[in-house]
């Protein structure tokens, strides 16, 4: 089991802001995207060299905010240590 650690708040903040940014360019227009504000209940703690963000309530999809690149996977069908291994750059 990969060890969770919370996240200063700037730390917290500043993967909010990427992971917004992803959201709305993901989107396929941009209002349908996400603001950093509306992010800002999601839980924050970090694991290994991510930041993992999970929204309020049952979630089924959580995100993965690193230095190189932001990744989403579903829990029910992927541990958080499988959806790290398979975010990482290959190299």
């Amino acid at each position: 089991m990969t060890d969770q650690q919370p996240v200063p708040e700037e730390v917290a903040q500043a993967a909010r802001v990427r992971l917004a940014e992803w959201l709305t360019a993901q989107a396929p227009r941009p209002e349908l995207g996400a603001t950093p504000e509306e992010l800002a209940d999601w839980t924050a703690y970090q694991a290994e060299e991510y930041v993992v963000l999970v929204p309020p309530g049952y979630a089924n999809q959580l995100f993965l905010v690193a230095d190189h690149g932001i990744s989403s996977f579903a829990p029910s069908s992927q541990t958080l240590e499988q959806a790290m291994v398979a975010a990482r750059p290959q190299s």
